[in-house]
């Protein structure tokens, strides 16, 4: 059967229900304690309750409409002393849930804007109508994702997106239709219902802005096994908003005793991750997989080998110049960057030149 015919014959059998009880031997206190007669005053609550969506299949109308005047009709015969608040804990406004369940005023103002309780065409009971700015706003969700169609974001329809009609500052996606985008995938990965879509920021979603580091910690071949990519064991919360500078960034010498901090040949210091991407790489200890030289001109880099003098190792065998010590060296008499110098120990490098003392021969 159709959904619409069977929801048009559960309401006439809802309507009907109480001429059959009083036929019966039933009362009216009966009747009205029995939520089938509400769909003869309320025929379009009672089909959205009956009809997929709907909280029929859990709760009758008595559950949360509890009687004011058991034997009348009439304007607010019935209250709504248990709020959605009563049976979901969750926020809808950015502070945390209330101790309180919600009187109907502000129950319309947090919940019931976006949500129809009686039942919906649309996934999560959202309306298929929201009043925006004495507006009517008609919404198509289907589910909750990110920019698609019957999603909280709608490319093909800019500023139609469930999201996006309440949208008048924000930077992304506004009801106008302009307005930057962003991630795609989604929204609520970031923007979490129970802080009021407020962005939340957590281990667990920072890849969404920063998928680079992301995936080189799936390398296996970062920080992740110390840490468990964890991504706060580094970088503590300087403010819970996203932007430049929310986090703070761990020094290497926190966790790595200092004198392993490695100076070049000049004598300079030199940061650790100008070597070393702490995130991970393709290559052993951290090295990075495209050094930038103290010229300026950034190298890539094969290391998968602490030999020596040996391709993928400290120089290069095959191709004199590309070696991880090679590529910064210009004035040393031995493996110069153009590809020149004499070679002397070919051995592993570290043994006369250890990484502690910031490569200095001992």
């Amino acid at each position: 059967m159709h959904p619409a015919v069977m929801r048009h014959a559960v309401v006439a059998l809802l309507i009907s229900w109480p001429v059959l009880a009083a036929g019966a031997g039933g009362v009216w206190a009966a009747e009205l304690a029995d939520s089938g007669v509400c769909a003869r005053c309320h025929e379009a609550q009672a089909g959205l309750a009956a009809g997929e969506g709907g909280h029929a299949a859990f709760l009758d109308c008595t559950t949360c409409h509890e009687a004011r005047r058991p034997t009348a009709f009439g304007r607010g015969h019935r209250t709504i002393p248990r709020s959605c608040t009563g049976h979901h804990a969750v926020s809808v406004e950015s502070h945390p849930v209330p101790a309180r369940t919600l009187r109907p005023a502000r129950l319309r103002r947090r919940c019931l804007t976006c949500h129809e309780p009686h039942g919906s065409e649309n996934a999560h009971r959202v309306r298929t109508k929201i009043r925006k700015k004495r507006r009517l706003h008609p919404v198509d969700f289907q589910a909750a994702g990110g920019a698609g169609p019957g999603s909280f974001v709608d490319p093909a329809n800019p500023g139609k997106g469930l999201c996006e009609i309440c949208h008048r500052n924000t930077r992304y996606y506004r009801a106008s239709g302009d307005g930057e985008s962003h991630y795609t995938a989604d929204c609520s990965a970031c923007h979490d219902h129970a802080a009021g879509f407020r962005p939340v920021i957590s281990d667990a979603t920072c890849a969404v802005c920063h998928p680079d580091q992301a995936a080189r910690l799936a390398t296996g071949n970062g920080h992740q096994t110390e840490f468990a990519n964890a991504c706060s064991s580094c970088h503590a919360e300087v403010t819970p908003e996203p932007g430049p500078g929310h986090r703070a960034r761990s020094d290497c010498a926190d966790c790595h005793s200092p004198e392993r901090v490695a100076t070049h040949a000049t004598g300079v210091a030199a940061p650790c991750t100008q070597c070393h991407e702490p995130h991970g790489t393709d290559n052993i200890r951290l090295v990075r997989d495209v050094v930038q030289t103290p010229q300026g001109i950034e190298r890539p880099i094969l290391f998968d080998s602490l030999a020596g003098r040996a391709d993928g190792s400290f120089a290069s065998a095959s191709a004199p110049g590309t070696g991880l010590c090679e590529v910064c060296h210009t004035s040393t008499d031995f493996y110069r960057a153009d590809g020149t110098g004499l070679s002397h120990f070919t051995d592993s490098c570290v043994r006369c030149h250890p990484h502690a003392a910031g490569f200095f021969p001992r």
